[in-house]
C-alpha cells in the first residue's frame, strides 16, 4: 500500500485552540487576549489546568483558573498543552490502539523535559513539545488506517521489529514524513521539524547545528530510558546512536540517569 500524505486527515485544532496558536506565534502574545480565547473553550482551559497541576509543572497550591496557569506554566507549555488537548480529541480514548500511542508520547515527553533539565535546562520546555509531537505520525497513521496500523503495532512488539520499519514496508513512508506536516499544522518553529523529519534514519543528526543536535540527542536518550522502563510493552523504534553514545553527547553519567528515572518514578505516584 502506497499512501499519499496530502490525501491524509491530520489532527485538527478547533477554532479556539488554532487562535491560541496563532495568538502565540505574535512577536509579543497579549496575555489578556490570549486567556479570553482559552476561557472561551472549556475542553482547552480544562487541558490546561490539568497541565498546570501537573507533577511536573506545579511549584505550590493547587492551580484553579486559566490565568494563573498561563502565568505560573509559561507560553511555550501552553502551546503544548493546547497539542496535547489536540492530540486526545483526533482519537477515541477508549481505543487501545490510541491509548498506546497517547501513553508513548506523554511518557516520552517527560522523560525529554526531566533530561533535558540535566542537561539543557533552558531547553527543558522545548523539549518536552518535541517530545509530545515527535510521532504524531503515529496518531494520523492510526487515525487513517486503524485496522493495518494496529497489526503492524502488534507485529512491532512480538517480533521486535522497529515500527518505522514495518511503517516503510507496508505505506512507502514512515511516521516521520507524516509529522512534518503536522509540525506546520500547528505553527510550531521550523527548528522542530529539522530534528524530527528524519529522525530514525542513520546519519540524518549530521548538519545539525549544536542545538538542535543536543534535541535530538535528549529525545534518542529519552526513547532508551522509555524502552527500559516498559519492557516488552514499549514501542521498537530505529535509533541511530547508543545508549553510551548518547550519555557522553549530553554530558550525563549513570547517576543522572538515576535522578530522572527516580523523579519519573515520583511524578506518576504524585499523578496517581
Amino acid at each position: 500500500m502506497m499512501i499519499n500524505v496530502d490525501q491524509l486527515n491530520f489532527p485538527q485544532a478547533t477554532a479556539q485552540a488554532a487562535r491560541v496558536l496563532e495568538c502565540l506565534s505574535s512577536e509579543i502574545p497579549d496575555l489578556n487576549e490570549l486567556n479570553d480565547i482559552i476561557l472561551h473553550d472549556p475542553v482547552l482551559a480544562g487541558t490546561l489546568i490539568r497541565y498546570a497541576n501537573s507533577p511536573l509543572c506545579r511549584r505550590g497550591d493547587e492551580v484553579s483558573n486559566v490565568p494563573t496557569a498561563t502565568r505560573l506554566i509559561g507560553l511555550k507549555n501552553v502551546r503544548s498543552a493546547v497539542v496535547m488537548s489536540t492530540l486526545h480529541s483526533t482519537l477515541p480514548v477508549d481505543d487501545a490502539l490510541s491509548s498506546v500511542i497517547l501513553d508513548h508520547l506523554l511518557g516520552i515527553a517527560t522523560l525529554c523535559k526531566l533530561l533535558a533539565r540535566k542537561c539543557c535546562s533552558a531547553s527543558a520546555d522545548d523539549l518536552e513539545l518535541i517530545g509530545l509531537i515527535h510521532d504524531v505520525g503515529m496518531i494520523v497513521l492510526a487515525a487513517n488506517f486503524a485496522d493495518d496500523y494496529r497489526e503492524l503495532m502488534s507485529r512491532a512488539r512480538s517480533e521486535g521489529i522497529a515500527l518505522d520499519v514495518l511503517e516503510q514496508e507496508h505505506f512507502g513512508l514512515s511516521h516521520d514524513q507524516i509529522a512534518v506536516k503536522a509540525l506546520h499544522e500547528f505553527r510550531l518553529p521550523a527548528q522542530h521539524e529539522a530534528v524530527l523529519t528524519h529522525f530514525h534514519q542513520t546519519g540524518a543528526g549530521e548538519g545539525l547545528e549544536d542545538d538542535m543536535a543536543r534535541e535530538r540527542a535528549v529525545l534518542q536518550l529519552a526513547h532508551w530510558l522509555h524502552w527500559e522502563q516498559q519492557g516488552n510493552e514499549a514501542l521498537p523504534e530505529t535509533l541511530a546512536s547508543s545508549r553510551e553514545d548518547l550519555m557522553i553527547q549530553l554530558g550525563l553519567d549513570d547517576a543522572d540517569l538515576e535522578a530522572v528515572l527516580e523523579q519519573l518514578a515520583e511524578s506518576h505516584q504524585t499523578a496517581n
